[in-house]
């Protein structure tokens, strides 16, 4: 931005537009300072000197109506160089000099985005160079602003990906859980099936139907579970699993154990086997019920 002095007719100007700033208030109130060329401010300037006769008369009202009109030329004189300020270097350089913060040179084409800013009134165009202004003094704020809502949306996303990837790793542990207990429950159809193409017909190497193939597991439930995973009714589909239960219903028949088992089979061996069979027979009757 340049930084030239301004042209004699914008000094005037702005020194009537802001009485503060002027030479003729820096030289009252620095009168060493002040040329021998001074003139000195009259009456009709709207300046009290304290040199004045008191006993004069006051201004009329027509003199009041005149410094009326005169402070509303000076603001309007004002706005006009604050849009000047924004338009050319010389203005900007003055009113920073004023404000002691760098005024931003706006275009007074305005001329903005979608058409907007040449339908604003001077009123609206001030409050818009207004904001930017601020805009520009307070960038640091704003681009805190910024990095602190980046870093909010950045942990949001984080949370929902830490989410996504437990949901993830607890399906995925679910499903190898079901892969190890359905390959039990097919170890152990497999290791039953086999014990009873090789049985001998004793007594201890009769193959139970639960997961351990033991005697003392044997109850309702067990056995239950046994036939419908270790069959696997999920898998074979209702017409295999309904000749698989056949197979079993007359397998366990009480008869044809105690046949095979002979002196073996006492009451307690006759009664779990009783239990079995009629665990098979009423999930056959229950599947062969089915459409």
């Amino acid at each position: 931005m340049s930084h030239e002095p301004p042209s004699p007719k914008r000094r005037h100007i702005l020194s009537s537009i802001n009485p503060e700033q002027s030479p003729e208030r820096h030289r009252r109130e620095n009168p060493r300072a002040a040329s021998s060329n001074d003139v000195k401010p009259t009456v009709e300037d709207g300046c009290d000197d304290a040199s004045m006769d008191a006993t004069k008369p006051r201004r009329s009202r027509l003199k009041l109506k005149g410094e009326k009109k005169r402070r509303r030329s000076r603001n309007a004189a004002f706005r006009e160089s604050l849009f000047d300020a924004m338009a050319d270097d010389e203005g900007a350089a003055y009113w920073e000099s004023v404000y002691g913060q760098p005024i931003h040179v706006y275009s007074d084409d305005k001329v903005g985005p979608a058409g907007e800013l040449e339908k604003m009134t001077e009123e609206e165009y001030a409050a818009y160079v207004r904001q930017k202004m601020w805009e520009k003094t307070n960038a640091g704020l704003l681009e805190e602003r910024e990095r602190r809502a980046e870093e909010r949306r950045k942990k949001k996303e984080e949370e929902r990906q830490n989410q996504k990837l437990h949901e993830e790793m607890d399906r995925s542990r679910r499903r190898a859980e079901e892969r190890r207990r359905r390959r039990r429950w097919v170890d152990g159809w497999d290791a039953y099936t086999q014990a009873w193409s090789t049985w001998d017909g004793t007594l201890d190497t009769l193959a139970w139907p639960v997961l351990s193939g033991q005697r003392k597991d044997v109850n309702e439930e067990t056995v239950r579970e046994f036939f419908i995973h270790g069959i696997g009714l999920e898998d074979v589909g209702e017409k295999e699993f309904v000749a698989k239960l056949k197979e079993e219903r007359v397998r366990w028949h009480p008869d044809k154990i105690q046949q095979k088992l002979g002196v073996q089979s006492g009451s307690d061996v006759i009664k779990d086997v009783t239990a079995i069979f009629q665990v098979v027979d009423r999930l056959w009757g229950q599947a062969m019920k089915k459409p």
